[in-house]
């Protein structure tokens, strides 16, 4: 056996189990410090036991958490992205078409939080080292998110919101080509444009985003409703 993972399990043992009040607390500290290495640092260049040191913890507790670094990973990520996935849930149980400006002032609020979120995705998504990393993103992350909204259009259109002759699927792709493009290529734009890409600027480019779609998309049976 390894002289260090036997050390490890040593002091694992010794410590115990977390208490319930500092279970959350190491959890989150280990999730927030893996996020910060992985959005500095290439996937393969991370070990648990750099993310351990920096979290002045142990790789036992890494284990013990998330059974690997793969799973520490999907867990930071997770962290970010789930309460995003959440409200589309909600929004696919009761859609209506106020849900469009919401997802695009959430996206855009959620990677200018977190900006280091979409540059992770970006690394990730070019490079083919981690195959089974990049798969994962795109089933916990994209995937989800395309399912969600599509379906929501689906049922808008079964309201007789949504004209009948747009094809669900492509509107789906329109609107995260819309919510994706303005945070990938955030470099990109600044050098476009003069105006300050900053949160302001994100809540008027969603605003105009759902404007946009709400005078292209909407049947005459919605407007005359309104």
């Amino acid at each position: 056996m390894d002289n260090n993972n036997s050390k490890d399990e040593t002091l694992i043992r010794h410590i115990g189990r977390p208490t319930k009040s500092s279970d959350t607390n190491i959890r989150q500290h280990l999730m927030t410090v893996a996020f910060e290495l992985f959005a500095d640092n290439e996937y393969n260049q991370i070990s648990t036991r750099k993310i351990a040191a920096a979290a002045n913890t142990t790789p036992a507790m890494i284990r013990y958490y998330f059974q690997n670094k793969e799973g520490l990973f999907h867990a930071a990520m997770s962290q970010y992205r789930q309460p995003m996935l959440d409200i589309f849930k909600q929004h696919v149980a009761k859609p209506k078409l106020q849900n469009l400006h919401d997802i695009f002032l959430l996206y855009y609020t959620t990677v200018e939080e977190h900006k280091s979120l979409h540059h992770i995705i970006r690394r990730n998504m070019v490079s083919n080292d981690n195959p089974q990393i990049k798969a994962q993103i795109i089933q916990e992350g994209p995937q989800q998110s395309f399912r969600l909204i599509k379906m929501m259009i689906i049922k808008l259109q079964t309201k007789g919101d949504i004209k009948p002759e747009l094809d669900p699927e492509l509107l789906t792709v329109q609107i995260l080509s819309l919510c994706i493009f303005p945070c990938a290529f955030k470099p990109l734009l600044q050098q476009l444009t003069p105006t300050d890409l900053d949160m302001q600027f994100y809540h008027k480019l969603a605003h105009q985003n759902y404007t946009l779609l709400i005078n292209s998309i909407t049947t005459e049976q919605y407007n005359e409703e309104i």
